[in-house]
């Protein structure tokens, strides 16, 4: 029995002395996390005091570094200000310098344009006038000067006239004017003036001028012809007398001689009967001497 009360003691005092052993243990470890949670405190306060003075020293050394850069910048503006105002100002005074003979020279060059323009209308209204009458005295000429026999009108006998001479009527008898004659009606007999123009269907009747005789296509002409030139597009029964140049066009029917002094003879004409060039500056007999 002694022997086994032995053993249990010696068990518990095992038993106290181990727990007496991890309590310290874990005292100790208590203890360190402690200390260990105490250092990385410091530690963690030592690194955030280092970074906020590194800060303050860049953000002190930044403010000092633009200090020192403003510093100088001030200055140049100053001076680059005023010398820009300077320059303004002597702009503004040599635009106002300007300004002054511009206005002046203005005023003459409106008053010149004024005045110019006012001659300007002053002869443009004269012009005008002297053309109206011009053109009032023209028309009173030419009415003067042309005698319109009209259509639906019957001479019956001989018409003599100064002037030009316009036939759209019907004349039974001789023609004759000093201007021109243009016969778009019916003749029946001579007719002479300084220039002839026929477009009529049927002409009786010689034709004598001084200038020129003009035959229109589908007109027929029975009659001779003497004038200083002649063109032929209709169609003509008698023999054509011309001290000039004769054009026969390509729609001409002549039924005559002609005597020119120059012939031209387009394609398609028909001519029945002599041609001669008596009036023609060449002496034909030479050539065959």
């Amino acid at each position: 029995m002694s022997f086994f009360k032995e053993l249990k003691e010696d068990i518990v005092q095992s038993v106290n002395e181990l727990s007496d052993t991890l309590d310290e243990k874990v005292t100790a470890s208590e203890e360190a996390a402690e200390e260990a949670e105490t250092l990385e405190t410091e530690v963690q306060k030592e690194i955030d005091s280092i970074l906020e003075d590194g800060i303050l020293n860049d953000m002190s050394m930044a403010e000092e570094n633009s200090e020192d850069i403003s510093e100088p910048e001030e200055p140049w503006e100053q001076n680059l200000s005023a010398e820009v105002q300077e320059e303004q100002d002597v702009a503004e005074e040599a635009m106002t310098d300007i300004s002054e003979p511009e206005e002046e020279l203005q005023e003459d060059l409106n008053y010149g344009e004024v005045d110019h323009q006012e001659e300007n209308e002053t002869m443009y209204m004269s012009q005008e006038e002297d053309n109206m009458s011009d053109f009032e005295e023209t028309v009173e000429d030419n009415s003067e000067e042309t005698t319109v026999i009209t259509k639906g009108t019957t001479i019956n006998g001989g018409i003599k006239s100064d002037t030009s001479l316009v036939v759209k009527g019907v004349i039974e008898g001789d023609v004759e004017c000093q201007g021109k004659l243009t016969i778009t009606g019916h003749v029946a007999g001579n007719s002479t003036a300084s220039e002839i123009y026929v477009n009529t269907p049927r002409l009786e009747g010689s034709l004598n001028s001084h200038g020129s005789v003009k035959i229109d296509v589908s007109t027929v002409v029975i009659g001779s012809i003497t004038s200083a030139s002649v063109v032929v597009a209709g169609a003509v029964k008698g023999d054509i007398d011309v001290n000039g140049p004769v054009i026969i066009d390509s729609t001409a029917v002549v039924k005559g001689s002609v005597f020119a002094k120059s012939i031209q003879i387009n394609s398609g004409a028909v001519i029945d009967g002599n041609c001669s060039l008596k009036y023609a500056d060449v002496d034909l007999d030479t050539f065959f001497d």
